[in-house]
């Protein structure tokens, strides 16, 4: 997909639909590189604007690293990497719609339909790679800090608030996945503006006064009932589902934008003339590091050697906490892994063996 910043185009105002594309209206508007906005990752083919009945299914994370897609990036390639303008409250919102989407197939399907099961898989695979992107991609203006602590409220473990007349019934394990969680949404506070303000004595509007900075529910179909669309898509979905990536290339991938990252930084600490640039390139090493050791977690590759193959990553997330990695990172790769147990093509019995031994430090 061709990057869209430093170019003018004109696009339309544009409506989600549930399967996280979009449906354009009336309106329009033009949008400038100046202007704010990011680029899209709901699922297309190659162009940067979809038609209709051009779209395919496609892993969110595949499309964001297509900049640096080859084994050897140059420092330009991962600096245009790192300055690519990601959406990501279109990601978040995408990613929700997509599990709710899951959960209302999951619900009209029969008992040992493995078609819909896989379609089930393909829909919450795509929709956890577009949580380990929004929680993995660095928050770099207010747009993204809004999208990552609104996906925060709405993906992974839930921990309600605690009635204190009952005695409290959270275990280790769960008090863990909500830690994992709130360490990989976590945002600087010193860049995020007060909360909405009260209404005043005169205020009107009163029933669309807005609870929070943004909402990021607003307009997605409600979790429940019918499936919105993937019922019409189920040979689609399946098909993405058993599109798995070769995992070892991944675990490659990671290692060696880790170790790229590490160079990069000890270079740039000599003091050379574009240090600078060499540090945006790291910091797009790392992402892309952490991004590729997020694909090897989610995809429901369950036989001996991909087992052993997650289990490397595992290691390997343990280490780069050692190495002082950014910790929403580090945590969003084990929030994933959490929640990619649950995916339904996986064995019955295959939870129990994707429990693995995370370092304590995050």
């Amino acid at each position: 997909m061709a990057p869209l910043w430093g170019r003018h185009q004109r696009f339309q105002d544009r409506r989600e639909s549930a399967a996280g594309w979009s449906r354009p209206t009336r309106k329009e508007f033009n949008m400038s590189k100046n202007d704010q906005g990011g680029r899209s990752l709901s699922p297309r083919t190659g162009g940067p604007v979809d038609e209709p009945g051009d779209r395919t299914l496609r892993d969110p994370i595949a499309m964001a690293v297509e900049i640096i897609s080859g084994e050897d990036p140059s420092i330009a390639e991962l600096v245009a990497f790192r300055r690519q303008p990601i959406d990501l409250k279109a990601a978040a919102r995408n990613a929700k719609s997509l599990s709710n989407e899951e959960f209302r197939l999951s619900l009209s399907k029969e008992l040992g339909d493995r078609d819909y099961d896989f379609a089930c898989a393909g829909l919450k695979i795509m929709s956890l790679s577009l949580v380990a992107l929004t929680a993995i991609w660095p928050a770099d203006d207010l747009e993204g800090a809004e999208a990552k602590l609104a996906l925060a409220e709405q993906t992974g473990a839930l921990h309600h608030r605690r009635d204190k007349t009952y005695v409290s019934t959270i275990d280790a394990t769960l008090a863990r996945r909500i830690r994992w969680k709130r360490a990989a949404f976590a945002v600087p506070e010193l860049m995020l503006p007060p909360a909405p303000s009260a209404p005043q004595g005169d205020s009107r509007g009163l029933s669309a006064w807005p609870l929070e900075r943004w909402d990021l529910t607003q307009g997605l179909e409600l979790r429940g009932g019918p499936p919105a669309y993937a019922h019409t898509q189920v040979t689609a979905w399946v098909a993405f589902a058993k599109a798995a990536p070769d995992l070892d290339n991944l675990l490659q991938r990671a290692r060696k934008m880790f170790e790229t990252c590490d160079r990069l930084i000890a270079l740039a600490q000599r003091g050379p003339e574009n240090a600078s640039e060499l540090m945006v390139a790291a910091d797009a090493a790392r992402i892309a590091g952490y991004l590729a050791a997020a694909q090897v977690m989610i995809w429901p590759v369950h036989d001996r050697a991909a087992l052993a193959i997650k289990k490397e990553i595992v290691a390997l997330i343990n280490l780069r906490g050692e190495i002082g990695d950014p910790v929403h990172m580090q945590a969003a790769v084990r929030h994933v892994t959490a929640d990619a147990a649950w995916v339904k093509s996986l064995p019955a019995d295959a939870r129990d063996r994707l429990n693995f031994d995370w370092s304590e430090l995050v």
